[in-house]
């Protein structure tokens, strides 16, 4: 998703259990062709096949989402956190906050400017005043996250710390009808408090760990008005913030609680912050009012240090918009996340059945579905089958799963490696990601080894015992208690391993033979384009990547082609790219064009064609060669403004297509397969007090053991692919779950039923048995 703008502090875990109302408000501009409108997809608890499929010259091409914007930053960067924190004693309720649904907003009608790279230190046009006295009231702006508006209103600075002010809304009132009387009530004791934590706590421990922001005092601000003050303070605005749950409560249960938009940053050349005023007598302070009652309208449970935690995990992203605006969502996330316990406000290591427990690492680890007297409300939160670097690959609750890995890898890299490496990573302004983690770890140490350990530790941490088979700090993290709850079949249940995760397949014991077979290389995807309307047509979603390829000769000569073609695109977010490939799909090429403009991929056409056009391409470059010509419509999050529709193609005069069949087009991983890096494969037993950790071919070492458990790895770092790899897992003869289907229904230690074979290319095999091994069931080969 998107998130060029905002980063929300966010949580899909609902209070009692309601499903909470999504909100999506699209503009959908008329094309030039007409057809059926595109309806957006609805979220599915399946894994996606969706890929960034078209390598470059270099990798994979980078999803939509992961592709820098023309305003120089990338989508989906300062992502959204979902999350909650309950930091204090007794029962914990679920979460009622939720992220933003919107990533771009407007002011008077028009959109904000896109972002800028921030500067190290931004110079005013004029010399600025210093923070105004208490008291004082300015116009700032709020935010209505239904129709992604902010609109000006009033406030009133009600307190100033050394690096704070605290500017209050004047407006915070529900709508009249709202049944949640008495709910908005910010004190001066409440402000008094986040004042301090945020100056005594979030502050210095922040800047001591990651960075410090640059100084910004408004005097280069671009909204009209006065926002000038003491460049080192922080901007937060309370404020109701007008979401789903302010107009439809309770139909829309869960809200926004706070979030950092770098919009909001640039617009009024401050730091800024906005942090929610709902109910802050039970969610402010180490031990608020506990209230609850069986009644949405009236309950008001005790939710300790949750706006705290909110500020210090937006706090970071406002100090990673500065490290580096094109980290990835999920380093920034877990990057966000750490910063609730670098803080103080989060024990990572209390499980479910204790108070504190935190919801991310517990979906995680797979415990969110089980209910305890601290995890009241429980939920289908996903599991440890998670890809690392992929970011809401899922079912919409899944995501809190995305951010327990992300979260729990930073615990662990920093209980390993030292605070250095953390710090490392969230500083470095240069490398994003995985290639951001290697270089933060020490000189010899390789990412991946890492990266398989702490998928075993996520396993074995809270074997109360010794750990055989591996040293002992490869597989243990001091701030953390992790366990995997293998009942939950979200432990191994979609089909094949996640690009940089893992499954955790329980295998039947006493284990007597066990073989693995993971693919070579993926399935293709089907081709991303449609007939619509008598034209190729690109489709008109957001986060969309669609592409088609042909073969073609480059006659000689001066070959234009030439493309009979509408387009209503949103300007430099969305882009629509002609491509060639001239290494048999190895990589591809944007080609230039009369009405192309620069886009994140190359020359790219973006904005409204304004009609039926005939956009015209050189391929003078391609003369008398057999290359691959390719079609690809890249999306951003937001504002699907009609997508690309193509009629008549020629080249050189010769029609390619008359653009009423898809005959003769294909996807680019059907041209070329792409490969599976690697797998790892380790077997863990698991008895009470001891562990023992082998490989595949040493499985009679865990004979004794009540429970084996199968860890299968599939390595990705070029951090493009979304597939999940399949594999074949057998054990005593019988195939398993995870790799080929879904889970059995019996228990995981008793005889199975074997599911169908897969249909997968045959790849790298490990396998290991008594005196006769059960080999593999053959592979059709595509």
């Amino acid at each position: 998703m998107s998130h060029a703008g905002f980063a929300a502090f966010v949580a899909t875990a609902l209070l009692l259990g309601t499903p909470p109302t999504p909100i999506h408000t699209h503009s959908r501009a008329a094309a030039a062709w007409p057809t059926a409108s595109a309806a957006r997809p609805t979220a599915s608890a399946a894994r996606p096949t969706a890929s960034a499929a078209w390598p470059t010259a270099t990798a994979a091409w980078p999803t939509a989402a992961d592709s820098p914007n023309s305003a120089g930053f990338a989508t989906a960067r300062i992502g959204t956190a979902a999350h909650t924190r309950r930091a204090g004693r007794g029962p914990g309720p679920a979460s009622d906050v939720r992220e933003l649904s919107r990533t771009r907003f407007t002011l008077d009608g028009r959109p904000l400017p896109p972002s800028r790279r921030p500067q190290a230190r931004p110079h005013g046009r004029v010399a600025a005043e210093g923070t105004p006295a208490v008291g004082t009231v300015r116009e700032w702006v709020g935010l209505d996250d239904t129709t992604g508006k902010l609109y000006r209103k009033n406030y009133t600075l009600k307190a100033v710390g050394r690096h704070i002010e605290v500017w209050v809304a004047h407006d915070l009132a529900f709508p009249a009808a709202d049944c949640r009387k008495n709910s908005i009530e910010v004190t001066d004791r409440n402000i008094a408090d986040l004042v301090r934590e945020f100056d005594g706590t979030i502050y210095p421990k922040e800047t001591a760990v990651f960075s410090t922001p640059p100084e910004r005092n408004g005097a280069a601000a671009t909204m009209d008005g006065d926002f000038t003050g003491d460049g080192d303070k922080t901007v937060t605005l309370v404020d109701n913030i007008r979401d789903a749950n302010y107009y439809t409560f309770p139909k829309a249960v869960t809200y926004v609680a706070g979030f950092f938009s770098r919009e909001l940053n640039e617009l009024f050349d401050r730091n800024v912050m906005t942090i929610d005023a709902y109910d802050w007598k039970h969610r402010l302070g180490a031990a608020p009012a506990d209230d609850p009652t069986d009644d949405l309208c009236t309950s008001r449970p005790a939710r300790p240090r949750m706006y705290e935690a909110t500020f210090a995990h937006e706090w970071q992203h406002l100090l990673e918009y500065y490290a580096d605006p094109n980290e990835t969502t999920w380093v920034n996330e877990g990057l966000a996340d750490f910063a609730s316990t670098v803080s103080g406000y989060v024990d990572a290591r209390a499980r479910v059945h204790e108070p504190g427990n935190d919801v991310h690492l517990m979906c995680f680890q797979g415990w969110g579905s089980v209910r305890t007297r601290y995890n009241i409300n429980p939920r289908a939160c996903g599991g440890p089958q998670n890809s690392l670097n992929l970011w809401d690959e899922g079912a919409p609750s899944e995501v809190l799963a995305d951010y327990g890995n992300v979260y729990q890898f930073m615990l662990y890299l920093r209980d390993r490696f030292g605070i250095e490496v953390v710090s490392a990573l969230h500083r470095d302004g240069q490398r994003q990601g995985l290639a951001g983690v290697q270089a933060a770890l020490p000189v010899g140490v390789a990412l991946y080894d890492v990266l398989h350990d702490f998928q075993l530790m996520t396993l074995v941490d809270d074997v109360d015992g010794p750990v055989a088979g591996i040293a002992a700090e490869r597989v243990r993290a001091a701030s953390l208690r992790s366990t995997i709850n293998l009942e939950n079949a979200a432990a191994y249940d979609m089909p094949g391993a996640a690009p940089n995760g893992a499954d955790y397949v329980p295998l039947p014991t006493p284990l007597k033979s066990v073989s693995f077979r993971g693919a070579s290389t993926l399935d293709p995807l089907p081709i991303g384009w449609t007939i619509a309307g008598g034209t190729l047509f690109s489709g008109n979603t957001d986060n969309l990547d669609a592409y088609a390829v042909r073969p073609v000769t480059v006659p000689a000569g001066e070959p234009v082609l030439r493309l009979e073609t509408s387009y209503a695109a949103e300007e430099r977010y969305d882009h629509a790219y002609v491509m060639i490939s001239n290494n048999g799909g190895r990589t591809y090429h944007a080609v230039t064009g009369d009405r192309t403009v620069p886009g994140p991929l190359g020359p790219a056409l973006t904005g409204a064609g304004n009609g039926v056009v005939t956009a015209e391409y050189n391929l003078k470059a391609y003369a008398g060669r057999k290359v691959l010509l390719g079609l690809r419509y890249v999306t951003d999050a937001a504002t699907s403004k009609g997508g690309w529709r193509i009629g008549t193609i020629t080249l050189a005069g010769r029609e390619l297509s008359d653009g009423t069949s898809l005959t003769g087009w294909t996807s680019p991983t059907a041209v070329r397969r792409t490969p599976v890096h690697a797998w790892h494969v380790r077997l863990v037993g698991l008895a009470p007090g001891r562990a023992e950790v082998v490989p595949l071919t040493r499985f009679r070492r865990l004979a004794s053991y009540p429970r084996v458990v199968a860890v299968i790895s599939h390595d990705e770092p070029a951090e493009s692919e979304k597939r999940f790899a399949p594999y074949r897992l057998i054990a005593n003869g019988r195939l398993q779950p995870g790799g080929s289907g879904p889970a059995p229904t019996h228990p995981p230690s008793s005889p199975s039923t074997s599911a169908p074979p897969p249909a997968t290319d045959s790849g790298p095999q490990l396998r290991a048995a008594g005196r006769r091994s059960a080999p593999a069931s053959p592979s059709p080969r595509d």
